[in-house]
C-alpha cells in the first residue's frame, strides 16, 4: 500500500527543505500500512530529528542534528554563529571574540538528501538510541572567517568587473589542528545507516560549505 509522509514540527528553514526533498520520492511503503511521520524539531512515531540538546519524551527512530546551517539564521537549530561570521566577512571585522571549540558545519541541503534517502529506503535508527547528524571536518571560526572573506571579495570584483589573480585563485586552505581532529565526534552510526541504504560512501556530504556561504551573502546584502 502506498503512503505518505507527513511531517510535522514547527515552521522554519530545516523543516521546509526537507519537505522539498521529500516531495520528490515516489509513493512508499510503510510496515504498518499507515502514513509516515517524521517529526523535525519534534517528535513523531516513525522519526524524530531533534535539535542537539533537545529532550526525548517518547521511543521513536531519533535523529539528532548539529551545526546545520541554512541561508537564514534560524535561532531553533542554532545560536547564529556561522551567520555571525559570515557577516564579519562583509564587514571587515576581525576582532570579534569567537569561540574557541570548533564546529561541524553541515548544509541543511544534506540533511534533506540524507532524510530522503532514509525514508525511500525504510530504514531508520534503532528507538533505543538517538544517532548524530553533523559534517565531518571541524571548523574555528577564525578559518571560516577567512575562507568567506576571500569569497566575499571574489563576490564582489565579480559586481565590478575587477578580478585580479587573488580574487580569482582558490579560497586558502585552513588545516584543522591534530587537537581539532581528535575531537570529531562519532558519526560511525550515521554511516553505517546509510551504507545499508545502498549510499556508496556512507556519510559523505557532497554539498560544499562554500555554496552555502555565498548563499548566506545573498540574504545579507
Amino acid at each position: 500500500m502506498a503512503n505518505s509522509v507527513i511531517v510535522v514540527g514547527p515552521d522554519g528553514s530545516v523543516k521546509s527543505a526537507i519537505q522539498r526533498r521529500l516531495a520528490s520520492l515516489p509513493p512508499v511503503e510503510n510496515k504498518d500500512g499507515n502514513d509516515i511521520e517524521i517529526g523535525v524539531g519534534a517528535e513523531a512515531q516513525d522519526l524524530s530529528i531533534l535539535k542537539y540538546g533537545q529532550e526525548r519524551e517518547i521511543d521513536s527512530p531519533c535523529i539528532i542534528l548539529r551545526d546545520v546551517v541554512a541561508d537564514i539564521a534560524d535561532t531553533f537549530w542554532g545560536d547564529g554563529l556561522f551567520h555571525r561570521v559570515i557577516g564579519d566577512s562583509i564587514s571587515g571585522k576581525s576582532d570579534s571574540e569567537y569561540p574557541s571549540t570548533p564546529r561541524y558545519w553541515l548544509p541543511v541541503e544534506n540533511v534533506a538528501n540524507a532524510i530522503r534517502t532514509l525514508v525511500s529506503s525504510n530504514a531508520f535508527p534503532s528507538s533505543d538510541k538517538p544517532i548524530l547528524m553533523t559534517g565531518r571536518r571541524p571548523w574555528q571560526c577564525e578559518a571560516l572567517l577567512a575562507e568567506a572573506s576571500h569569497l566575499w571579495a571574489r563576490f564582489q570584483a565579480s559586481n565590478l568587473g575587477e578580478h585580479s589573480p587573488e580574487t580569482l585563485s582558490e579560497p586558502p586552505l585552513h588545516l584543522s589542528s591534530k587537537s581539532d581532529v581528535g575531537m570529531r565526534p562519532d558519526l560511525t552510526e550515521l554511516n553505517d545507516l546509510l551504507l545499508s541504504c545502498g549510499e556508496p560512501a556512507g556519510w559523505r556530504p557532497s554539498g560544499s560549505l562554500r555554496l552555502s556561504i555565498m548563499r548566506v551573502f545573498a540574504t545579507l546584502v
